[in-house]
């Protein structure tokens, strides 16, 4: 009796069985015997059960949930690994958790406490998945956090200076970015009277134009701007509900990752792009286009959504989704030819542009649902880039193609007015706008690459 109140009172301070958990956690290794780490974890494994649970919380929780060696171990190994500020452990790495668990237990046994999300750990609240890790709520062995209010940083955003900003980045489309930027500054008013208890109609986005002209790079650059998350997400990989291939509702699952606050998506651009590719009367893989229509339709209008997270079986989460932006976009090269300006010279064809301003009615017309489209609040039509801005594309310093390719290999090669003249003419012939100049610029830098060494990580 007298040695078993020695061990009590040796380790009834806290800090010295954090050290020895800690200690034991890095024990096992390749050159250790499995019956001196098995008998180290039991040595802990007493003194957690004979220990004051009032000088040490995690005893008491031990003891209250009356924990087995084997949940024991577990809630170690992830503690211990949390407190060397590896903030969780990744589900690839739950094997090695599993072979070190059948030193004192069985392989089964500790793998149904990690899968079944009804086991003592989790229904306590200590362990969560999420983000394809095993995480740990609450750690026992981590110093108590101080009772701080958290300081929120808020910004104050100019529609002026962010088209400003996006100037740098994004040539000509001029009447385009105006109408983008005032779209995005109007939900985020929206999403920030909605905090105060307000009610608002979302004013989704639809941005239409030729190959090349810039519509996923302008939606990608206004994101980086205002320092929000962006989604880009391909229409044409997404069927009906029921049907074999991806829902609708998973173009929103990588957002899951980012929630500020429990069960509401934080405010993001959600891009999806191809959408003329769901024209109606059409079929993909038997499923007729109109119905994938309606289905961002109900994505659209919607509040909530259940979100599949397939990561230790499927779960279902439901999420706000009232602060993500849609913008849907797409070349709709039928409408191109239909109000094509230019004329046919020889056995070629001038380069399409829009003779008129398109309306809901002229992407109705070409395929698109008329309740579908009355969800867009603001139609944003790109022109195809004329020489002199393909010109002023090439030789951008910020983010243009060839300074691109400068800042990679870090060379100081300049290019030739004649070179830069048919750079831009053969990208203007081929009518693929800004990708056309990448592809004439790629080719310029090729042998420069074939002797360039690049050191990777295997």
């Amino acid at each position: 009796m007298e040695k078993k109140q020695k061990k009590i009172n040796k380790y009834a301070s806290r800090s010295q069985m954090v050290e020895d958990i800690i200690t034991w956690n890095d024990f096992y290794g390749p050159a250790t015997k499995e019956a001196a780490y098995k008998e180290r974890f039991a040595e802990i494994h007493a003194r957690l059960l004979h220990s004051d649970g009032a000088k040490f919380p995690l005893a008491a929780f031990i003891q209250k949930h009356k924990l087995s060696a084997v949940e024991v171990f577990l809630l170690l190994r992830v503690s211990a690994l949390d407190t060397l500020r590896l903030v969780s452990v990744p589900l690839y790495k739950i094997t090695t958790l599993l072979q070190d668990a059948q030193i004192i237990g069985t392989r089964t046994e500790a793998m149904r406490i990690l899968l079944d999300r009804q086991s003592a750990l989790f229904t306590a609240g200590v362990l969560g998945i999420a983000r394809g890790c095993i995480e740990l709520k609450h750690n026992f062995l981590s110093a108590p956090a101080t009772t701080r209010k958290k300081t929120v940083k808020k910004r104050t955003l100019s529609p002026l200076r962010v088209l400003k900003e996006l100037n740098k980045y994004v040539i000509g489309q001029e009447a385009a970015k105006k109408q983008l930027v005032a779209g995005v500054f109007e939900h985020l008013a929206k999403c920030a009277h909605a905090k105060k208890g307000e009610t608002f109609t979302k004013s989704n986005i639809f941005i239409s134009g030729p190959t090349g002209c810039g519509k996923t790079y302008l939606c990608q650059c206004l994101a980086k701007i205002l320092n929000i998350p962006f989604i880009h997400a391909d229409a044409s990989q997404y069927t009906q509900t029921g049907y074999s291939g991806l829902n609708v509702s998973d173009i929103l699952t990588p957002l899951l990752s980012q929630c500020k606050e429990k069960g509401k998506l934080p405010v993001a651009i959600v891009f999806v792009d191809e959408i003329d590719k769901l024209r109606a009367n059409t079929e993909r893989w038997g499923v007729s286009s109109t119905n994938v229509q309606m289905e961002f339709l109900r994505l659209l209008e919607a509040k909530t959504v259940l979100l599949e997270q397939r990561l230790l079986g499927r779960t279902t989460t439901e999420v706000d989704i009232s602060q993500v932006l849609f913008v849907a976009g797409g070349a709709f090269e039928n409408l191109l030819v239909r109000h094509d300006a230019g004329k046919d010279i020889g056995f070629t064809k001038a380069p399409a542009v829009y003779g008129k301003t398109l309306t809901a009615d002229d992407y109705i017309q070409a395929g698109m649902v008329p309740e579908l489209m009355g969800r867009f609040t603001y139609l944003v039509q790109l022109s195809g880039l004329e020489k002199d801005e393909l010109r002023r594309i090439l030789l951008n310093p910020y983010h243009g193609p060839f300074q691109q390719y400068k800042d990679l290999l870090k060379s100081q090669q300049e290019l030739l007015p004649e070179l830069v003249e048919q750079m831009v003419d053969a990208a203007y012939e081929r009518r693929l706008g800004a990708r056309g100049l990448q592809q004439q610029v790629g080719r310029l830098f090729q042998e420069q690459f074939l002797q360039q060494s690049v050191q990777i990580e295997i």
